[in-house]
């Protein structure tokens, strides 16, 4: 599955880390079929910290050594470091598997890298499906190398709500009219059958170029209103707001 980016396309795999292991049992089957989407050597990984790599007990050590191979030609760096290290007008080339991306700072690194264009090829390994990276991943269109598929696209009228709420981003979404625009869209699509389901709002989000740090407030919000949380909160809206974007997503209008 590819991702359309801003200047080209971006081919775009990941498995997560207990599908890769799977107790031990599938570390070699699971890495010869990344090694096959890869395409071979030479390898470019990269780490959230070299320093943890060098550990002996490293989880991300493990999965090289599987993946290419200690008689392979492979370079690893830390995450941070391929801003520099890629060219910023043309994709890079060469497949970059990027290990267990988690902190904010890591994840919205590589998502800039796609949406600029600056990858060709890009596979994450995944520290566990919870985690923000695989949601945007999804987004992506990113196949799943584990289930040989990539989940199904974002409903058009949620993403039409995500491009709503970020008009609404400029002085945040936890507080003020940010929050009240979310709080009420949720209620709004989930009396029209959209259950608040975090997950859901955030691809949704992720999907039209919205960021990991709104993208976390979103889906706390979507949850508190899934728990029943009674926000205090203004209408952002016309109470037919769902009606309006829905006429947006198909295109006849705009808000």
């Amino acid at each position: 599955m590819v991702a359309v980016t801003i200047s080209g396309v971006t081919a775009i795999a990941y498995m997560t880390l207990s599908e890769w292991g799977q107790y031990g049992t599938a570390m070699v089957p699971q890495s010869a079929r990344i090694q096959g989407w890869l395409g071979g050597a030479p390898y470019l990984f990269a780490t959230a910290s070299m320093k943890q790599f060098d550990d002996r007990a490293s989880v991300d050590r493990s999965i090289v050594d599987h993946v290419a191979g200690p008689r392979t030609k492979r370079a690893v760096r830390e995450i941070q470091q391929l801003d520099e290290l890629l060219p910023q007008d043309e994709a890079f080339q060469q497949a970059i598997t990027v290990l267990r991306p988690n902190e904010e700072k890591d994840c919205e690194l590589v998502a800039e890298l796609v949406h600029d264009g600056r990858l060709q090829k890009l596979f994450v390994m995944v520290h566990h499906e919870k985690y923000p990276i695989r949601v945007w991943l999804d987004a992506m269109g990113a196949l799943n190398l584990h289930t040989g598929a990539a989940a199904k696209p974002v409903d058009p009228i949620l993403r039409t709500a995500a491009e709503t709420i970020q008009q609404e981003e400029y002085n945040g979404l936890k507080s003020g009219r940010g929050k009240d625009a979310v709080v009420q869209l949720v209620h709004a699509f989930a009396a029209h059958g959209h259950p608040a389901d975090p997950e859901q709002w955030a691809r949704a989000y992720f999907a039209v170029g919205g960021s990991f740090n709104h993208a976390a407030t979103i889906s706390n919000l979507v949850e508190e209103v899934r728990c029943g949380v009674r926000h205090r909160v203004k209408p952002a809206y016309r109470e037919d707001i769902y009606d309006t974007v829905a006429t947006r997503s198909d295109g006849k209008e705009g808000i």
